[in-house]
């Protein structure tokens, strides 16, 4: 009988614990966007000193077959009101009429220079080496690397420009509104956004020597100076997940860098629907575990446990304080969910209710990327295929970098409310 109620109290403190470690891991991505949220304006919200001259600015932007939205995004970069602009748009092999387009749109507006890439050299990933031809093309002070299907409202390239050289900022990147149509796209969208949160502190960018640094493929505006000073995207030729790492390179580099959210005045529909927003992460979620595989196996069961444990109370028989414990996990959880939601997707907040599902099914997606790619031997990326070898090989590893060079600055007033 000692022995069954030792055997009990051991599994209600190990359960205790694995619930309480969980908790712990939740408040804190909570309180890191809760921080920044508190302390930084939105994009659109900030308002500042407009330079006495307004330094060049060219704008990048790689298309593969992106013939029915380019042309809107297009649009709304030359409708901006940018006084200094030049706009560098590269029709990457494309299949369908994206290059037409954009030669249109180039014979209407002398701002717009078209580059057509007709074949992928070796040892390029092709959006890489896309923006590589992009950038030596362009002639501007700034660069602002984005995609061929996003859309910005006007001012929003003053307003940027204009934070990052009040700041003293080389890199400043814009979070943009994801366009999720349905509910559960909404929710799966911001289970990703939690999730990316985990990984980067954005909160701590403006901390001399902090490990956080960001990238986000949307919006993200270089000095060209610095751009140069990490050899551009050479090394980045291979790299899957090349708008976060260059945010790696450039703040290791002891660039400063900074992120605010765009509130809306960029905007990109990341995949067309909730499934296809689950198929959209197959060829990357894999590279965030940087190839690995022993580490990315190791932490799909993490992943697992996390999700699974504060339930855990209710369908097994336990005390009430691990229900307790659960129940908060999952309150916690759902606010965020629902938070992130209304934020970044334009949701009511009721997506919360999704969250159950939408948690569960990240990792799931992370484990079919892993095994899909394994199974094949690489991934298949705009029309061509790149082996796993190759990838691991010329990854730019994250702890590869020590983060002492980080560069510190004084971020905004924080904003009345």
């Amino acid at each position: 009988m000692a022995r069954e109620s030792a055997d009990a109290l051991t599994s209600v403190a190990l359960w205790g614990t694995g619930l309480t470690l969980v908790l712990l891991a939740t408040l804190e991505v909570f309180l890191r966007l809760a921080r920044f949220r508190r302390r930084f304006p939105t994009l659109r919200e900030w308002e500042g000193p407009e330079p006495a001259s307004w330094p060049r600015l060219s704008v990048i932007v790689p298309s593969r077959n992106e013939g029915g939205q380019v042309e809107k995004a297009t649009r709304s970069l030359l409708a901006q009101d940018y006084p200094n602009l030049e706009i560098v748009a590269i029709d990457d092999r494309s299949e369908d009429a994206t290059g037409a387009i954009l030669d249109g749109l180039a014979a209407e507006d002398p701002r717009l220079t078209v580059v057509h890439v007709r074949d992928l050299p070796e040892a390029w990933l092709g959006k890489n080496h896309a923006v590589r031809q992009g950038a030596a093309v362009a002639r501007g002070e700034w660069l602002l690397f984005t995609d061929g299907d996003v859309i910005f409202d006007p001012g929003a390239l003053r307003k940027s420009v204009a934070f990052a050289q009040t700041h003293g900022l080389g890199h400043f990147v814009a979070l943009p509104h994801f366009v999720a149509e349905g509910f559960l796209e909404r929710s799966f969208v911001a289970t990703f956004v939690l999730h990316f949160a985990t990984a980067v502190d954005i909160s701590r960018l403006h901390v001399a020597r902090s490990f956080a640094f960001i990238g986000v493929g949307a919006f993200g505006l270089v000095r060209r100076s610095a751009y140069d000073a990490i050899q551009g995207h050479d090394r980045l030729a291979f790299e899957v997940a090349d708008d976060v790492k260059l945010g790696l390179l450039l703040r290791r580099a002891g660039v400063a860098q900074g992120c605010l959210d765009s509130d809306g005045l960029v905007r990109v529909r990341w995949q067309q629907g909730f499934l296809a927003t689950l198929r959209g992460l197959e060829k990357n979620a894999f590279s965030a575990f940087e190839w690995n595989v022993p580490l990315a196996l190791g932490a799909l069961p993490l992943f697992f446990a996390q999700n699974l444990l504060p339930w855990a109370p209710f369908i097994l028989e336990s005390p009430p304080g691990l229900k307790l414990l659960g129940a908060l996990t999952l309150a916690l959880r759902a606010v965020m969910v629902g938070a992130a939601a209304r934020r970044t997707a334009g949701g009511s907040g009721l997506e919360a209710l999704a969250m159950p599902l939408t948690t569960f099914l990240f990792p799931c997606v992370i484990a079919w990327s892993v095994f899909l790619t394994i199974g094949q031997g690489g991934i298949r990326w705009r029309g061509t295929f790149y082996p796993l070898r190759e990838l691991r090989e010329r990854c730019v590893r994250v702890l590869s970098f020590r983060a002492n060079h980080g560069i510190g600055w004084t971020p905004p007033a924080r904003p009345r409310r």
